[in-house]
């Protein structure tokens, strides 16, 4: 990082952007026209800098690393006997052999067949057989090939792949082999004879999409822009529309994978070209991603796109869109009737749902106009820096031969494009959030941790509350859900579900009403003053939705900061001063209590706060878990209502109660699971207040009831436990699908 900002010092030193900012094309065209000398040490500085970032490995090295942690998983393997937890534990560490061998093909082949093995063993057989592929691309030695065929045979069987598991009984004829594998392919000839009179007997019902729009755009010549409103009344729950993301990128290498966005994998498969700092959850999403990767795995190698935020974003839309935009631009002869060209697009007046999502794209707004010089400047680096990448470690431009403009041109009109989508993207961009392990390491992978889980997708028996962490994994351009304007009251929830994200009626909206979208945080979490200054800055507008206009803007917010003073002549309710360090004084590091009584002027000492902090670091010991909770239950006294500290109180104290357990400091008794049960309870309910009762907040604090329920500690009945199911729709399918497991294996029998 420091590099970089030195030559964008230098380079800015170069530059004369006079006046106001260009728009991107003609920022590009001006940075053309520098002087030679100016012009050339520019150049140079740039590509100084992309030499400097490549990161070169020694294959030895690697070699050692990877054998290493191979044979520390064959040794763990070896003594597995059927122990699940054992064998997912070899699967971590030949996950670790894969990730070490970087490109040395031969340690590849056996770090991926020795976990392909264990992966089948455990019951992972399309990550299994993926593996085995993996090991035969990197060549596998040759005398021991049937092996592996046999296993992808076998999982294709369990996986009643039928077309598979034909050709590769096929292939295993062709090969000599001994009388143990004969016994194995004789079997697999009899499963494959009774799957194809299973399939033969199997009946294929297709269903109709019968949705309909709830939404409409409309266009506004005014300040709204476009816009969104209901086409009839919306009940609050109803899926109002969704979108399929084409273009995103991980917020942290290995997080996610890059074509699906699917957060839990049980069998990373990575680039071995790019320091394996991108992954996929298998080989279909790793061939789907080809065509975008290419352009991307040398960035990745020099660790380029962790330093430029949202301009890696903005490159990826221009490498996923330009297949789709440049058949109509082949004619064009210069870079300014490209440019000409692709204004007529964004100017274009169809505005229907079916619009090209490129074009939506296009068409977003960008303030970058307005930007101060130095943020601009920044970006227009970014995006210089990004167009000489492709250039001169890409094939990219190739593509642009059979044109009729020339290199320079698609240059500067590359680079003009990145920074346009860069500029869209600080007021367009969103963030996707999912569910991860609670303290997942970076370089770990949630379904291979042996601690959680007792089969495939099955939780162990109270190891739910170990994925409530919302993290945020992506970076997403959704140009459609852009179009909705924002208020502090926002219409919409967002699920984001792998690529697909889904948009519900957060409460009922009239028909002909218009659909909001919150782009800080809502009125309920902050001060109208917190959200005013981002909006000026970021959005450049000032917000006047409902909640901003009223007569007491801060209303809501201020419910859930109510205190009763502590003086006993006083005990009248009170919201301490607005400014922020002062209302949420807790969350300030050894701040000093300045809540005063704005009635008596009494300083009021929160004596209540510090004993509780005392209790929480003696939590192993049961007689200080009893003064934890009483002092829980006399918060009441000092604090009204659902306020926000009682809150925060609370899940301190339900978690560290629960890593107490985890980690075996101590035991927790009936007692304890009756009163932590009481306080969850209680907090879903100032959650639900507060956040809502379909948010992320209220879904992770539920994790805790419901393993207190499986363990059979606390009793739930049909209504409240069918009213915490209905929440899981607003979770991504495979964290859902996690959910409905650990109910019906553990929950489900105890309120039938």
């Amino acid at each position: 990082m420091d590099r970089l900002a030195k030559v964008f010092s230098q380079q800015d030193e170069l530059i004369a952007l006079e006046g106001p900012n260009k728009d991107e094309y003609l920022t590009f065209e001006s940075l053309n026209t520098l002087p030679g000398e100016k012009s050339e040490k520019f150049h140079q500085l740039t590509l100084q800098l992309l030499e400097d970032l490549l990161q070169p490995v020694d294959p030895s090295k690697c070699t050692e690393r990877s054998r290493q942690l191979r044979e520390e998983g064959n040794l763990v393997f070896r003594g597995a006997s059927k122990d699940p937890e054992l064998i997912l534990k070899a699967c971590k560490l030949y996950t670790g052999a894969v990730f070490e061998a970087e490109d040395v093909n031969a340690e590849l082949a056996l770090a991926f067949a020795n976990r392909g093995i264990a992966l089948q063993e455990y019951g992972y057989f399309r990550e299994a057989y993926d593996d085995c592929a993996n090991a035969l691309d990197c060549g596998y030695p040759e005398n021991m090939r049937h092996k592996l065929i046999m296993r992808q045979a076998h999982c294709a069987w369990k996986l009643e792949q039928l077309d598979v598991l034909e050709k590769h009984v096929s292939s295993l004829e062709q090969i000599q082999l001994n009388e143990s594998f004969v016994r194995q392919l004789e079997n697999l000839k009899n499963e494959l004879e009774a799957l194809k009179i299973q399939k033969a007997d199997a009946v294929v019902s297709q269903e109709k999409d019968e949705s309909k729009a709830l939404e409409k755009i409309l266009e506004d010549p005014g300040e709204r822009g476009r816009y969104m409103v209901a086409n009839e009344a919306i009940p609050q729950g109803t899926v109002i529309f969704s979108e399929r993301a084409s273009c995103f990128v991980p917020l942290e290498q290995r997080l996610i994978c890059q074509q699906c966005a699917t957060s839990l994998m049980s069998a990373p498969i990575p680039c071995p070209q790019c320091h394996q700092r991108v992954v996929y959850c298998s080989r279909k999403c790793r061939e789907k991603h080809t065509d975008i990767h290419r352009y991307e795995c040398a960035g990745y190698r020099m660790d380029l796109f962790k330093l430029l935020g949202v301009s890696h974003l903005a490159l990826r839309m221009v490498v996923v869109y330009m297949p789709q935009i440049l058949p109509g631009l082949r004619d064009c002869k210069s870079s300014a009737e490209i440019w000409e060209s692709l204004m007529k697009l964004v100017n274009e007046p169809d505005v229907g749902k079916n619009v090209p999502e490129y074009m939506r794209s296009l068409r977003m707004i960008s303030h970058l106009d307005q930007a101060a010089r130095p943020e601009f400047v920044y970006h227009m680096l970014c995006a210089n820096l990004l167009q000489t990448y492709l250039q001169k470690h890409t094939e990219f431009f190739e593509q642009f031969s059979t044109t009729a403009a020339g290199l320079e041109d698609w240059k500067t009109i590359i680079a003009a494009l990145i920074l346009r989508s860069a500029g869209q993207l600080l007021v367009n961009g969103h963030v996707g959030n999912a569910l991860i392990p609670v303290g997942l390491e970076v370089n770990e992978f949630a379904l291979l941790l042996p601690d959680m889980w007792q089969k495939p997708y099955h939780l162990k028996l109270g190891q739910l509350h170990n994925l409530s962490h919302s993290e945020l994994v992506t970076a997403v351009n959704l140009p459609y859900l852009s179009l909705c304007n924002h208020a502090c009251v926002p219409s919409i929830q967002t699920k984001f579900d792998g690529c697909l994200v889904v948009n519900y009626a957060r409460s009922n909206i009239a028909a002909n009403e218009e659909i909001f979208n919150c782009y800080t945080m809502d009125c309920k979490n902050s001060l109208r003053s917190q959200r005013t200054k981002p909006l000026k800055e970021v959005y450049k507008f000032q917000c006047c939705c409902v909640a901003c206009t009223r007569t007491e803007p801060d209303k809501d917010y201020l419910s859930f900061h109510q205190y009763r003073c502590e003086k006993e002549s006083c005990k009248k309710t009170f919201v301490p001063n607005l400014q922020q360090n002062e209302i949420t004084w807790w969350m300030q590091e050894n701040a000093d209590n300045p809540i005063v009584c704005p009635f008596c002027n009494e300083r009021q000492s929160c004596a209540w706060y510090n004993e509780f902090l005392d209790l929480i670091e003696a939590s192993s010991d049961s007689s200080k878990r009893r003064e934890l909770y009483e002092k829980f239950d006399n918060l009441d006294t000092w604090l009204v209502e659902h306020h926000s500290l009682k809150g925060t109180m609370a899940g301190v104290l339900v978690t560290t109660c629960f890593a107490d357990m985890d980690e075996q400091v101590c035991s927790l008794t009936d007692f304890d699971y009756e009163n932590l049960a009481r306080i969850i309870r209680k907090n879903l309910e100032s959650t639900a207040a507060q956040c809502g009762d379909t948010s992320m907040e209220f879904i992770s604090q539920m994790t805790y009831l419901w393993d207190i329920v499986a363990l059979k500690k606390c009793e739930i009945n049909k209504k409240e436990l069918e009213c915490f199911k209905e929440k899981l729709k607003y979770l991504a399918t495979e964290q859902k699908d996690i959910f409905m497991h650990y109910y019906n294996d553990f929950i489900k029998e105890q309120c039938q």
